[in-house]
């Protein structure tokens, strides 16, 4: 298979056309498609955070099945709609206190703030049932008023990868290593509620290659998630048995949730702290388990956490009577319990965490308190290397934290300080102003000291941990005329330590930004540049570390999107990603592909396909792309090498109860002729990965 720009030009045009001569037979609907956390791959730019993005977007499918009720939300409730700044979000408060209930989500153009764009981001997380309309907790409005909801998952990649081929002559070889499960991903959630009142989830996941019934998952699932949730009006605000995330403030102190990352056009909102809230997520990242308790009275919120949980750890040293582990060097968050080496790594460390807050709510400010303690099963003794010099070591440790939140017509100033167990005191602080509706800006400063150790703190920031790093940063947002909107983003932080993969002190800048042209309601088109540089160490070819230098990266996209109608839309993209290390030489990746989105006339049928083509020769210039996938779903792949990529996803809903969903994707090289490493090596040049979902709504 050969590929020339030319012809992938040529291919994307005539897809474009084709939908083009086919709309004439395609009637309006009564609202445009539109795939939502589309603009989570802005995240992802740097390919560094993909556990945070998959959380992420996770935590939106959660608000999507789960939308927020405007008529009975709390401020922490707001927390959870994203796209939100800190004025619109304050704007929406106060509107909803003076004025009460919604009935319309055309209502909230009347918000300060707000328009017919941002609106039509945050409808697919909010609703607005009437607060007095929410059913009493009793056993008969439990049967006639409950909702239940059932998703079931499966997928799975063809050809079959060498792990798989492995495990038919494993046992005659007295070969271990391979994947004694099948090759199938199966998944399933169940979620029960009661207006608003109640909530409890119970899910389940497998993951291709573990076994089912099996070895060590005798209990068929290899991960099982639950909780029971109730939220009240007066005193007791909300109670949590089972699994839930939790953060506060910025999450400089306590954050097990998701935070933003640097990138402009996105969201500007760096209050991260939603409290407490259940989850279902199978993915075990950041999750909690146990009891979560939240109560207020007048302005003042209290909330308290106790979690239990064993962890997947690197163990350096065990007893060998009792097998227990004595210390270990690093948790494991893959989730992955295939393999004897990967089952071995399976709850080995038991985490048991007790903390809270303290909250206080003002007209125009907000204060918060704090504090949490962990012990861990084992002792914690990372890696001896020089930037792990200063990190944190031993079965326990103790961090508080204060954070401030103050409004002033136009301008919210808001801080977080944090001390750890060793008397470390790190801070951030962020300045936000709003004068004009067309108008918006940030400028943020953060202090984290080396020896600030907090394996919980989930906040802004480049670097791996929080810890190490000072910086500031800056990023504007603007209207400009002729509908133009210009959004620029700078950060210059410095790291006073050795960090991962740098052997000095260094220093790393980022900037970006971004142009939208709305030229009509139904056309517009963005552009983008992204650039980074930060030293890093240089390795020759014996892998002796002489000096450090310099790493660059640069993203540069253009993107068309063209509703042609309210069934119909398109999207295009062409970026380019160079990249450049040292003294060696640069190199240039680029991808180009055709999006076309489809709701079907007389039946509930939604498509979307994709055609992508793709030169990336090297690792560093390798580009994500967000693809649509099943509810909780995540496919952002990273396109490495030189070929081509189909993407089709089909939603289909069967009346009211049913919906199936399914997701095929098939990428073809022409550069290679074997796809990954290790087990997961497969001996051919394409992969087809499949996706399926069924929905129950009863």
């Amino acid at each position: 298979m050969k590929i020339s720009v030319a012809k992938s030009v040529a291919g994307c045009l005539y897809l474009a056309c084709f939908v083009l001569v086919c709309n004439n037979d395609v009637s309006a609907q009564s609202e445009p498609f539109q795939w939502t956390a589309e603009n989570l791959e802005e995240l992802n730019w740097k390919l560094e955070s993909e556990n945070e993005v998959r959380m992420l977007m996770e935590e939106q499918d959660e608000t999507r099945s789960k939308p927020v009720n405007l008529n009975s939300a709390s401020e922490e409730d707001l927390l959870r709609i994203p796209f939100l700044n800190s004025f619109q979000r304050k704007n929406l408060s106060d509107y909803l206190k003076e004025y009460g209930e919604v009935f319309s989500v055309f209502e909230l153009l009347s918000v300060h703030g707000f328009d017919s764009a941002l609106i039509r981001k945050i409808t697919p997380f909010i609703c607005f049932p009437a607060a007095s309309k929410s059913p009493q907790l009793t056993f008969r409005n439990l049967a006639k008023y409950g909702k239940n909801d059932i998703l079931i998952c499966g997928s799975t990649v063809f050809p079959r990868s060498r792990g798989y081929r492995l495990a038919n002559t494993g046992k005659e070889s007295g070969n271990t290593n391979y994947y004694p499960g099948n090759p199938y991903g199966l998944s399933f959630r169940y979620t029960f509620t009661l207006g608003d009142r109640l909530a409890a989830g119970l899910s389940g996941d497998k993951d291709a290659g573990e076994q089912f019934f099996a070895g060590g998952q005798k209990n068929g699932m290899d991960y099982y998630s639950a909780y029971i949730c109730y939220s009240g009006q007066r005193i007791l605000k909300r109670l949590v048995v089972g699994n839930f995330r939790a953060g506060w403030g910025l999450g400089l102190t306590f954050n097990t949730g998701s935070s933003f990352g640097l990138y402009p056009g996105f969201n500007q909102e760096f209050y991260v702290g939603g409290g407490i809230r259940p989850t279902q997520s199978i993915s075990g990242s950041g999750l909690l388990n146990g009891l979560a308790l939240s109560i207020g009275a007048g302005r003042f919120t209290l909330s308290g956490i106790c979690s239990f949980r064993k962890r997947d750890a690197n163990v350096i040293d065990s007893d060998t009577a009792s097998g227990r582990a004595i210390s270990f060097s690093s948790f494991v968050e893959t989730g992955y319990h295939r393999t004897e080496a990967e089952m071995v790594k399976k709850g080995r460390v038991s985490e048991f965490i007790l903390g809270g807050n303290l909250g206080f709510r003002g007209n125009f400010f907000s204060l918060g308190l704090t504090a949490y303690s962990v012990s861990l099963g084992a002792d914690f003794q990372p890696r001896p290397a020089l930037y792990t010099h200063f990190a944190f070591t031993g079965k326990k440790n103790f961090v508080t934290g204060a954070d401030f939140n103050l409004f002033y017509r136009f301008i919210r100033v808001s801080g977080e300080f944090s001390r750890s167990g060793n008397g470390s005191l790190a801070w951030i602080s962020v300045l936000n102003f709003n004068p004009d509706p067309r108008f918006s800006g940030v400028l943020l400063y953060r202090d984290y000291p080396c020896g600030f150790q907090n394996l919980y703190s989930n906040c802004f920031r480049q670097n791996t941990n929080t810890a190490n790093e000072k910086g500031w940063y800056i990023s504007i947002s603007a209207s400009l005329p002729l509908h133009f909107n210009l959004s620029l983003f700078a950060d210059f932080c410095s790291f006073p330590w050795a960090k991962y993969g740098v052997n000095t002190p260094s220093a790393g800048n980022e900037v970006g930004a971004m142009l939208t042209w709305p030229m009509n309601k139904s056309l517009s088109i963005v552009l983008r540049y992204m650039y980074s540089s930060g030293e890093t160490n240089l390795v020759d070819d014996a892998d002796v570390i002489r000096e450090t230098g310099y790493k660059h990266l640069s993203d540069f996209r253009v993107q068309l999107n063209w509703n042609v109608s309210e069934a119909v839309s398109l999207q295009s993209r062409v970026e380019v990603k160079k990249s450049s290390k040292g003294i060696k030489p640069e190199t240039t990746g680029w991808l180009m592909f055709q999006d076309i989105s489809l709701k079907a006339f007389k039946i509930p049928l939604k498509i979307f396909f994709r055609y992508s083509v793709f030169d990336c020769p090297a690792y560093d210039s390798r580009i994500c792309a967000y693809e649509p996938d099943v509810l909780y779903g995540y496919s952002m792949p990273a396109y490495y090498g030189r070929g081509i990529r189909v993407c089709t996803f089909l939603r289909y809903s069967a009346g009211r109860h049913l919906i199936f969903s399914l997701k095929a994707g098939l990428t073809r090289y022409n550069d290679k002729n074997s796809i990954s490493s290790g087990l997961d090596q497969i001996d051919a040049n394409w992969k087809l990965d499949l996706t399926s979902q069924l929905q129950i709504r009863i």
